[in-house]
């Protein structure tokens, strides 16, 4: 009988050591490995995503480009809504030069209410981001067209002249 209670002492030990150890295991999954996995998997997916809405805005007509943008949009959406460690600036400042491409492609669509919309969301973003400085809708305007001039000298060379993305004949 004494052998019996002190196998069943052991078994008791042991059954608690593997049920601390599991939980002690899915509470440091739960609140530190897996939102680092999903912060890193979100941080280079992301990355890609606003490579290939980039190139579609600059490459594809204004509508899969559009289309792109806000699909990336969407993605920038989610990272915040389901509160992925993700940087903030980086966060607010893609979302800003997004809403920035979408307001060129509806003033080259000649739609300046929708323009207006996306122009003013772009300063909300920027606001959001901490960036400091003047972010008046003139200024935004300006500093867009003046990185899309510098983005068409790198992309879209057309026979050894450069053209803007929202003036390439689509």
């Amino acid at each position: 009988m004494k052998v019996l209670k002190s196998i069943f002492f052991c078994f008791v030990c042991l059954l608690a050591f593997l049920v601390a150890g599991a939980a002690s295991c899915t509470i440091r999954a739960k609140y530190w490995g897996i939102p680092k996995v999903r912060a890193s998997l979100a941080y280079s997916y992301t990355g890609f995503f606003g490579e290939y809405s980039f190139l579609q805005y600059n490459q594809a007509d204004a509508e899969q480009g559009k289309a792109a943008l806000l699909d990336y949009l969407g993605l920038l959406d989610r990272i915040q809504n389901e509160r992925i460690q993700y940087p903030r600036y980086t966060l607010h400042f893609d979302a800003g030069l997004t809403y920035l491409r979408l307001y060129r492609l509806e003033m080259a669509a000649n739609k300046p209410a929708e323009a207006g919309e996306y122009l003013r969301s772009a300063q909300k973003e920027f606001a959001s981001s901490g960036m400091r400085g003047d972010l008046s809708s003139e200024t935004l305007a300006k500093n867009i067209a003046v990185r899309e001039a510098g983005e068409a000298k790198r992309y879209n060379k057309v026979e050894g002249t450069t053209v803007p993305a929202t003036e390439q004949n689509r």
